[in-house]
Protein backbone atom coordinates (compact mmCIF):
# COMPACT_ATOMS: atom_id res chain seq x y z
CA UNK A 1 0.00 0.00 0.00
CA UNK A 2 0.77 2.97 -0.53
CA UNK A 3 2.20 6.12 1.90
CA UNK A 4 -0.46 8.29 4.03
CA UNK A 5 -1.67 10.96 2.77
CA UNK A 6 -3.61 13.71 4.06
CA UNK A 7 -7.10 14.47 2.59
CA UNK A 8 -10.02 16.96 2.72
CA UNK A 9 -13.45 16.10 1.52
CA UNK A 10 -13.22 18.82 -1.08
CA UNK A 11 -10.05 17.10 -2.22
CA UNK A 12 -11.98 14.01 -2.57
CA UNK A 13 -15.68 15.42 -3.72
CA UNK A 14 -14.82 18.34 -5.10
CA UNK A 15 -15.56 21.96 -4.61
CA UNK A 16 -18.96 21.73 -2.53
CA UNK A 17 -22.04 23.69 -3.63
CA UNK A 18 -24.90 25.18 -1.27
CA UNK A 19 -27.89 23.49 -0.69
CA UNK A 20 -30.18 26.02 -1.50
CA UNK A 21 -28.10 25.72 -5.31
CA UNK A 22 -29.03 21.63 -5.19
CA UNK A 23 -32.79 22.31 -4.23
CA UNK A 24 -32.88 24.70 -7.12
CA UNK A 25 -31.48 22.37 -9.66
CA UNK A 26 -33.81 19.72 -8.34
CA UNK A 27 -36.81 21.84 -8.01
CA UNK A 28 -35.96 23.02 -11.91
CA UNK A 29 -37.06 19.24 -12.99
CA UNK A 30 -40.64 18.78 -12.04
CA UNK A 31 -40.16 14.87 -12.77
CA UNK A 32 -36.96 14.68 -10.42
CA UNK A 33 -38.43 16.66 -8.30
CA UNK A 34 -41.44 14.37 -7.82
CA UNK A 35 -39.31 11.95 -7.47
CA UNK A 36 -36.89 13.50 -5.22
CA UNK A 37 -40.46 13.46 -2.79
CA UNK A 38 -40.99 10.41 -3.02
CA UNK A 39 -38.57 9.15 -0.64
CA UNK A 40 -38.29 9.10 2.77
CA UNK A 41 -36.51 11.90 4.63
CA UNK A 42 -33.40 9.66 5.17
CA UNK A 43 -32.74 9.00 1.76
CA UNK A 44 -33.50 12.65 0.92
CA UNK A 45 -30.43 14.02 3.13
CA UNK A 46 -28.42 11.00 2.14
CA UNK A 47 -28.81 12.16 -1.37
CA UNK A 48 -28.29 16.21 -0.34
CA UNK A 49 -25.31 15.72 1.04
CA UNK A 50 -23.80 13.76 -1.90
CA UNK A 51 -24.66 16.63 -4.21
CA UNK A 52 -23.34 19.20 -2.14
CA UNK A 53 -20.36 17.24 -1.47
CA UNK A 54 -19.85 16.55 1.50
CA UNK A 55 -20.20 12.72 1.63
CA UNK A 56 -20.48 9.82 -0.69
CA UNK A 57 -23.05 7.26 -1.90
CA UNK A 58 -22.68 3.80 -1.05
CA UNK A 59 -22.39 1.65 -4.56
CA UNK A 60 -25.33 -0.27 -4.62
CA UNK A 61 -26.65 0.59 -8.21
CA UNK A 62 -25.36 -1.28 -11.52
CA UNK A 63 -24.54 2.21 -13.44
CA UNK A 64 -22.14 2.84 -10.28
CA UNK A 65 -20.59 -0.27 -10.35
CA UNK A 66 -19.77 -0.75 -14.23
CA UNK A 67 -18.58 3.52 -14.17
CA UNK A 68 -16.20 3.01 -11.13
CA UNK A 69 -15.21 -0.70 -11.75
CA UNK A 70 -15.05 -0.89 -15.27
CA UNK A 71 -13.03 -3.35 -16.76
CA UNK A 72 -12.47 -2.61 -20.22
CA UNK A 73 -10.98 1.24 -18.97
CA UNK A 74 -9.86 0.66 -15.58
CA UNK A 75 -8.99 -3.46 -15.08
CA UNK A 76 -6.22 -2.76 -12.74
CA UNK A 77 -9.25 -2.34 -9.94
CA UNK A 78 -11.22 -5.38 -10.45
CA UNK A 79 -8.02 -6.91 -10.73
CA UNK A 80 -6.95 -5.64 -6.95
CA UNK A 81 -10.33 -6.60 -5.82
CA UNK A 82 -10.35 -10.18 -7.17
CA UNK A 83 -6.81 -10.66 -5.81
CA UNK A 84 -7.39 -9.55 -2.61
CA UNK A 85 -10.50 -12.39 -2.44
CA UNK A 86 -9.09 -14.84 -4.12
CA UNK A 87 -5.83 -14.94 -2.35
CA UNK A 88 -3.50 -14.82 -5.78
CA UNK A 89 -2.76 -12.74 -8.05
CA UNK A 90 -4.87 -12.09 -11.12
CA UNK A 91 -4.58 -10.58 -14.81
CA UNK A 92 -8.22 -9.47 -16.74
CA UNK A 93 -7.75 -10.49 -20.13
CA UNK A 94 -10.83 -8.48 -21.15
CA UNK A 95 -15.10 -8.50 -19.62
CA UNK A 96 -17.51 -11.21 -20.94
CA UNK A 97 -20.92 -10.31 -21.79
CA UNK A 98 -24.18 -11.73 -19.72
CA UNK A 99 -25.48 -12.62 -23.51
CA UNK A 100 -26.68 -16.21 -23.57
CA UNK A 101 -27.29 -16.92 -19.92
CA UNK A 102 -29.67 -19.58 -19.19
CA UNK A 103 -30.42 -18.18 -15.75
CA UNK A 104 -32.89 -15.18 -15.28
CA UNK A 105 -33.98 -13.82 -11.68
CA UNK A 106 -37.54 -12.75 -11.65
CA UNK A 107 -37.40 -9.32 -9.86
CA UNK A 108 -33.82 -9.41 -9.47
CA UNK A 109 -31.56 -8.32 -6.06
CA UNK A 110 -28.39 -8.60 -8.09
CA UNK A 111 -27.28 -4.98 -8.27
CA UNK A 112 -23.63 -5.43 -9.98
CA UNK A 113 -22.36 -8.45 -12.24
CA UNK A 114 -19.39 -8.32 -13.76
CA UNK A 115 -17.60 -11.21 -15.79
CA UNK A 116 -14.15 -11.24 -16.76
CA UNK A 117 -11.54 -13.98 -18.30
CA UNK A 118 -8.09 -14.27 -16.27
CA UNK A 119 -5.28 -14.72 -17.64
CA UNK A 120 -4.64 -17.93 -17.11
CA UNK A 121 -8.04 -18.69 -18.97
CA UNK A 122 -10.37 -19.05 -15.96
CA UNK A 123 -13.66 -17.22 -15.32
CA UNK A 124 -14.67 -14.97 -12.49
CA UNK A 125 -18.02 -13.71 -11.92
CA UNK A 126 -18.48 -11.22 -9.57
CA UNK A 127 -22.08 -10.38 -8.58
CA UNK A 128 -23.81 -7.95 -5.54
CA UNK A 129 -27.26 -8.72 -4.02
CA UNK A 130 -29.04 -5.68 -1.80
CA UNK A 131 -30.20 -8.78 -0.03
CA UNK A 132 -28.77 -12.20 -0.25
CA UNK A 133 -31.11 -14.77 -2.07
CA UNK A 134 -32.71 -17.42 -0.21
CA UNK A 135 -31.59 -21.07 -1.48
CA UNK A 136 -28.17 -19.28 -1.88
CA UNK A 137 -26.55 -22.97 -2.61
CA UNK A 138 -29.34 -24.08 -4.64
CA UNK A 139 -29.60 -20.86 -6.90
CA UNK A 140 -25.37 -21.14 -6.84
CA UNK A 141 -25.24 -24.51 -8.26
CA UNK A 142 -27.41 -23.92 -10.95
CA UNK A 143 -26.01 -20.17 -11.59
CA UNK A 144 -22.39 -21.78 -11.60
CA UNK A 145 -24.10 -25.36 -14.01
CA UNK A 146 -25.02 -22.52 -16.25
CA UNK A 147 -21.77 -21.42 -16.66
CA UNK A 148 -19.48 -24.03 -17.01
CA UNK A 149 -21.92 -25.55 -20.23
CA UNK A 150 -21.70 -21.67 -21.60
CA UNK A 151 -17.57 -22.40 -21.39
CA UNK A 152 -18.04 -25.71 -22.11
CA UNK A 153 -20.19 -24.66 -25.62
CA UNK A 154 -17.51 -22.03 -26.38
CA UNK A 155 -14.54 -24.30 -25.74
CA UNK A 156 -16.00 -27.45 -27.81
CA UNK A 157 -17.21 -25.05 -30.31
CA UNK A 158 -13.67 -23.78 -30.93
CA UNK A 159 -11.77 -27.00 -30.24
CA UNK A 160 -13.61 -28.82 -32.54
CA UNK A 161 -12.17 -32.32 -32.67
CA UNK A 162 -8.99 -31.83 -30.53
CA UNK A 163 -11.20 -31.12 -27.78
CA UNK A 164 -10.75 -32.42 -24.31
CA UNK A 165 -12.01 -31.90 -20.86
CA UNK A 166 -8.42 -30.48 -20.16
CA UNK A 167 -9.36 -27.33 -21.50
CA UNK A 168 -11.96 -26.26 -19.38
CA UNK A 169 -10.86 -23.61 -16.59
CA UNK A 170 -11.83 -22.53 -13.23
CA UNK A 171 -15.00 -20.83 -12.89
CA UNK A 172 -14.69 -18.25 -10.08
CA UNK A 173 -18.14 -16.54 -8.57
CA UNK A 174 -17.97 -14.18 -5.68
CA UNK A 175 -21.00 -13.11 -4.45
CA UNK A 176 -21.09 -10.03 -2.14
CA UNK A 177 -23.93 -8.94 -0.19
CA UNK A 178 -24.97 -5.81 1.17
CA UNK A 179 -28.03 -7.71 3.72
CA UNK A 180 -26.95 -11.11 3.65
CA UNK A 181 -29.48 -14.54 4.24
CA UNK A 182 -30.01 -16.20 6.95
CA UNK A 183 -27.51 -18.69 6.89
CA UNK A 184 -24.68 -16.30 6.54
CA UNK A 185 -26.01 -14.37 9.21
CA UNK A 186 -25.90 -17.65 11.44
CA UNK A 187 -22.20 -18.13 11.70
CA UNK A 188 -21.15 -14.14 12.39
CA UNK A 189 -18.81 -12.66 12.97
CA UNK A 190 -17.58 -14.38 9.90
CA UNK A 191 -17.73 -12.34 6.70
CA UNK A 192 -16.04 -14.50 4.67
CA UNK A 193 -17.70 -17.71 3.14
CA UNK A 194 -15.32 -20.14 1.08
CA UNK A 195 -16.59 -23.09 -0.41
CA UNK A 196 -14.53 -26.37 -0.25
CA UNK A 197 -14.41 -29.43 -2.09
CA UNK A 198 -12.66 -32.68 -0.49
CA UNK A 199 -12.75 -36.10 -1.06
CA UNK A 200 -13.38 -38.62 2.14
CA UNK A 201 -11.11 -40.99 0.34
CA UNK A 202 -8.36 -38.47 0.32
CA UNK A 203 -8.26 -38.25 -3.69
CA UNK A 204 -7.32 -35.45 -5.58
CA UNK A 205 -9.70 -34.20 -8.51
CA UNK A 206 -10.36 -31.42 -10.04
CA UNK A 207 -13.14 -29.12 -9.09
CA UNK A 208 -13.77 -26.40 -11.49
CA UNK A 209 -16.24 -24.63 -9.34
CA UNK A 210 -15.43 -22.11 -6.89
CA UNK A 211 -17.74 -19.77 -4.92
CA UNK A 212 -17.00 -17.26 -2.28
CA UNK A 213 -19.97 -15.28 -0.05
CA UNK A 214 -18.91 -11.60 1.72
CA UNK A 215 -21.35 -10.73 4.07
CA UNK A 216 -21.19 -6.56 4.11
CA UNK A 217 -23.65 -6.23 7.24
CA UNK A 218 -21.43 -8.65 9.35
CA UNK A 219 -18.40 -6.81 8.60
CA UNK A 220 -20.12 -3.58 9.32
CA UNK A 221 -21.30 -5.29 12.69
CA UNK A 222 -17.26 -6.19 13.24
CA UNK A 223 -15.81 -3.96 15.67
CA UNK A 224 -12.58 -4.93 14.50
CA UNK A 225 -12.42 -2.29 11.16
CA UNK A 226 -9.07 -1.89 10.93
CA UNK A 227 -7.93 -1.68 7.16
CA UNK A 228 -4.36 -3.56 6.95
CA UNK A 229 -5.44 -5.57 3.56
CA UNK A 230 -6.17 -4.80 0.57
CA UNK A 231 -9.64 -6.61 1.25
CA UNK A 232 -10.17 -4.78 4.41
CA UNK A 233 -9.80 -1.70 1.99
CA UNK A 234 -12.20 -3.05 -0.97
CA UNK A 235 -14.60 -3.71 1.98
CA UNK A 236 -14.68 -0.84 3.25
CA UNK A 237 -15.09 0.82 0.02
CA UNK A 238 -18.30 -1.40 -0.71
CA UNK A 239 -19.79 -0.84 2.77
CA UNK A 240 -19.38 2.73 4.11
CA UNK A 241 -19.96 6.48 2.61
CA UNK A 242 -19.68 8.78 5.65
CA UNK A 243 -16.44 11.10 5.78
CA UNK A 244 -14.91 9.48 8.69
CA UNK A 245 -14.68 6.32 7.08
CA UNK A 246 -13.59 7.72 3.20
CA UNK A 247 -11.02 9.77 4.78
CA UNK A 248 -9.53 6.99 6.66
CA UNK A 249 -9.39 4.33 3.61
CA UNK A 250 -7.85 7.09 1.59
CA UNK A 251 -5.32 7.74 3.95
CA UNK A 252 -4.58 4.25 4.62
CA UNK A 253 -4.51 3.53 0.68
CA UNK A 254 -4.81 6.75 -1.98
CA UNK A 255 -5.34 4.33 -4.77
CA UNK A 256 -9.03 4.74 -4.19
CA UNK A 257 -9.23 8.41 -4.44
CA UNK A 258 -9.78 7.99 -8.50
CA UNK A 259 -12.88 5.73 -7.42
CA UNK A 260 -14.29 8.17 -5.26
CA UNK A 261 -13.80 11.19 -7.75
CA UNK A 262 -15.18 8.66 -10.29
CA UNK A 263 -18.58 8.58 -7.76
CA UNK A 264 -18.48 12.69 -7.25
CA UNK A 265 -19.15 12.60 -11.13
CA UNK A 266 -22.57 11.58 -10.64
CA UNK A 267 -22.84 15.05 -8.80
CA UNK A 268 -23.00 17.06 -11.86
CA UNK A 269 -26.18 15.31 -12.62
CA UNK A 270 -28.75 15.34 -9.83
CA UNK A 271 -31.54 13.80 -12.35
CA UNK A 272 -29.49 10.68 -13.31
CA UNK A 273 -29.15 10.13 -9.51
CA UNK A 274 -32.04 10.48 -8.07
CA UNK A 275 -33.39 8.43 -10.89
CA UNK A 276 -30.84 5.31 -9.65
CA UNK A 277 -31.69 6.11 -6.55
CA UNK A 278 -35.39 5.44 -7.13
CA UNK A 279 -34.81 2.71 -9.31
CA UNK A 280 -32.78 1.09 -6.80
CA UNK A 281 -34.90 1.42 -3.78
CA UNK A 282 -38.27 0.53 -5.68
CA UNK A 283 -36.19 -2.88 -6.87
CA UNK A 284 -35.02 -3.40 -2.84
CA UNK A 285 -38.33 -2.41 -1.55
CA UNK A 286 -40.34 -5.07 -3.96
CA UNK A 287 -37.47 -8.01 -3.03
CA UNK A 288 -37.50 -6.50 0.34
CA UNK A 289 -41.28 -7.74 0.72
CA UNK A 290 -40.99 -10.65 -1.18
CA UNK A 291 -38.12 -12.06 0.82
CA UNK A 292 -39.82 -10.85 4.35
CA UNK A 293 -43.24 -12.42 3.51
CA UNK A 294 -41.59 -15.82 2.01
CA UNK A 295 -39.58 -15.75 5.25
CA UNK A 296 -42.74 -15.09 7.43
CA UNK A 297 -44.75 -17.67 5.42
CA UNK A 298 -41.76 -19.90 6.24
CA UNK A 299 -42.00 -19.43 9.81
CA UNK A 300 -45.64 -19.63 10.30
CA UNK A 301 -45.34 -23.42 8.39
CA UNK A 302 -42.86 -23.91 11.26
CA UNK A 303 -45.18 -23.14 14.08
CA UNK A 304 -47.79 -24.89 12.18
CA UNK A 305 -45.80 -27.93 12.27
CA UNK A 306 -45.05 -27.20 15.73
CA UNK A 307 -48.35 -26.93 16.59
CA UNK A 308 -49.35 -30.04 15.21
CA UNK A 309 -46.65 -31.92 16.65
CA UNK A 310 -47.52 -30.56 20.29
CA UNK A 311 -50.91 -31.61 19.73
CA UNK A 312 -50.50 -34.93 19.08
CA UNK A 313 -48.27 -34.97 22.13
CA UNK A 314 -51.01 -33.98 23.81
CA UNK A 315 -53.43 -36.97 22.33
CA UNK A 316 -50.73 -39.34 22.79
CA UNK A 317 -50.76 -38.19 26.68
CA UNK A 318 -54.73 -37.88 27.05
CA UNK A 319 -54.17 -41.62 25.60
CA UNK A 320 -52.16 -42.92 28.22
CA UNK A 321 -53.61 -41.51 31.16
CA UNK A 322 -57.47 -43.48 29.83
CA UNK A 323 -55.18 -46.31 29.41
CA UNK A 324 -54.16 -45.63 32.97
CA UNK A 325 -57.41 -44.83 34.44
CA UNK A 326 -59.17 -48.16 32.81
CA UNK A 327 -56.51 -50.11 34.47
CA UNK A 328 -57.25 -48.32 37.51
CA UNK A 329 -60.90 -48.98 37.62
CA UNK A 330 -60.10 -52.89 36.67
CA UNK A 331 -58.66 -52.64 39.68
CA UNK A 332 -61.24 -51.52 41.56
CA UNK A 333 -59.23 -48.80 42.82
CA UNK A 334 -61.88 -45.66 43.48
CA UNK A 335 -60.49 -42.47 41.18
CA UNK A 336 -61.14 -39.12 42.10
CA UNK A 337 -63.01 -37.07 40.06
Amino acid sequence: MEQKQAVTVNNIFGESISREDVLNEINSHPDTLNLFRSFVETDRERILLFLEGKRSLQILEDRFFQYVLRPDIAPERIESLLSAILGQRVSVVSPLPRDGSLIIDEGSQVVMDIIVKLEDGSIANVEMQRIGYRFPGERTNCYLADMTMRQYNNVRSMRGQDFSYKDMKPIRLIVIMDISSAEFRSVSPQYIHTRTTSYSSGASVTDLEEVTYISLDTYRESSQNEINTTLDAWLTFFSYEDTEHVCRLIEKCPEFLPLYRDIAEFRKNPAEVIGMFSEALRIMDRNTTKYMFEELKDTVADQAQTIEAQAQTIDAQAQTIDKYREALIANGIEIPE
